[in-house]
């Protein structure tokens, strides 16, 4: 089964979430889609930086959706 990664950033702060954003990349193995969410999660996380992470308390959590159409 293949998997797609779909990430949501939040913010604490405000209690609202941005739309979610699917990962153009299909995954051959939820271990695989898992562990690069963890990942891809982290890197975004670095790019906003910690004071705007930290004043928004911002959040980023991830599903592997299923691809039953491949």
């Amino acid at each position: 089964m293949n998997f797609i990664l779909v990430l949501s950033i939040c913010t604490q702060m405000y209690g609202s979430c941005l739309p979610p954003i699917s990962h153009k990349e299909i995954y051959n193995s939820h271990f695989e889609c898992a562990t690069s969410g963890y990942k891809i999660a982290e890197e975004m996380m670095k790019q906003m930086g910690q004071d705007r992470v930290n004043n928004d308390r911002i959040v980023i959590g991830f599903k592997c959706q299923p691809r039953l159409d491949i």
